[in-house]
Formats: C-alpha cells, structure tokens, sequence
C-alpha cells in the first residue's frame, strides 16, 4: 500500500497523474495536452484525499497544478488573497508566466530564500547540458543557487531575444522549480 508518509512516493504519484507531455511554456500557453481545470480538480481531490492533506496545503497543491496545466485565471483565485510564503510563491510563478515581470519580481523578493531554490539547484545544475544552457546557468547561479529573480530576468530576456537552445532549458529549469515546489508542499 502507498505510504502517505513518504514524500518522494507523494511526489511521484503527483506526476504520475499531472505530468504533461511537454514542459510549461515560459509564457501564459496554454499548450497542448494540458488537463482542464475541472478534470484536475477531481484528481488532486483524490490525491489530497489519499495523502490526507490539510485543507491549506491541498489549496496549494491545487493552486501548483492549475498554474502548471496553464489554467492562470483558477490558480490566481486560489492564492491572490494568502499571505503565507508558499502561496506568495506560486503567485511570482504566475506572473513570471503572465508574463508580468515587474509584478513577479516583487512577489519573488517577498519570499527571497525559499528553500525550493536550494532543492532544485543541483538539479538545474545537471539539466546544464548545451553551451547555451550553462551559458544561462552561469547566471542562474551566481549566488550559488537557483535564483528566482535571476530567472524572471532570463525569461524576459528569452522574451525580447529568443534562443531555441537557451529557452529549452529555461522551461526544463522552470519543471524543476514546479517539482521542488510540489515535493515541498508534500512534506
């Protein structure tokens, strides 16, 4: 039987329902493949239900897999009027994919630290495969972690001046933000 307790079990059960064929789009979307709002809802009621979640952090589960599945407007709702770190969180995600730079950079400095970066940071490291994707690690990183801030300058960057190779790894970069985020609201 699953056990509710183990975080990595948690999370891939997570993705063995939401996982997409495709990485988010730096932008809004919506891509193809993605599962409307109501098809998720029932299956991260039945995840939270199975992992027992509070009512809190199942919100922001839900919240995680709406903005993942590009459905802004639902996960926007979920999280505007929270002031907890986690929901400021998902809502710099949000408008780094609106793309609302500006307003993403003041909800990321409101949880400056959080400790997803640290999580996803030798994964982004290793996801580092091509010249131009450690070119934009290199920039990532200088703090010596994944930085949140760094990476809403990257995607407005890629925005203004696309490169096919650079934006690959950015939307790779920005799976591994929403994995750390999902094993994070797991634990």
């Amino acid at each position: 039987m699953f056990s509710p307790t183990n975080k990595l079990s948690r999370a891939a059960r997570f993705w063995e329902r939401l996982a997409t064929p495709e990485f988010p789009d730096l932008g809004p979307g919506p891509r193809c493949e993605v599962l409307p709002e109501v098809t998720l809802e029932i299956r991260l009621l039945e995840l939270t239900r199975e992992f027992n979640l509070s009512n809190p952090a199942a919100e922001l589960l839900t919240a995680t897999a709406l903005l993942y599945h590009d459905n802004h407007d639902p996960a926007h709702n979920r999280v505007e009027d929270r002031g907890d770190r986690d929901a400021c969180l998902i809502h710099a995600l949000l408008h780094r994919r609106e793309p609302d730079y500006w307003n993403a950079a003041y909800w990321f400095r409101r949880v400056s630290g959080h400790p997803i970066y640290g999580t996803a940071t030798p994964a982004v490291i290793q996801a580092a495969q091509t010249p131009e994707a450690r070119a934009v690690l290199e920039r990532l990183t200088l703090s010596g972690n994944l930085d949140p801030l760094a990476l809403v300058q990257e995607c407005e960057r890629m925005a203004k001046r696309p490169d096919t190779q650079a934006i690959a790894y950015l939307r790779q970069v920005q799976h591994l933000e929403f994995a750390a985020l999902v094993e994070h609201l797991l634990t």
